[in-house]
């Protein structure tokens, strides 16, 4: 982990010493290793909740409907 942390702060400053912004929306903009770590964890847990959902809509039958969000639904429709 201490060389992962490394490698991290290394971009950062590298990206900072460009000149450019760090993409906060993919990195945390931070060289604190206790921040890092945690934002490391943080997309471990996420990584391991897209790969879950995954796994159990594979397992639903092929006929399986969901609906769209770019469609709303009609007033009085979901609810059971």
């Amino acid at each position: 982990m201490e060389e992962r942390i490394r490698r991290y702060q290394e971009n950062i400053r590298t990206i900072r010493a460009s000149g450019c912004a760090v993409p906060t929306s993919a990195m945390v903009d931070s060289l604190d290793p206790a921040v890092i770590e945690l934002w490391f964890a943080d997309n471990a847990f996420s990584i391991d909740r897209i790969r879950k959902l995954t796994a159990k809509l594979a397992e639903l039958p092929d006929d399986t409907e969901f609906p769209s969000s770019l469609i709303p639904v009609a007033k009085g429709e979901g609810k059971r």
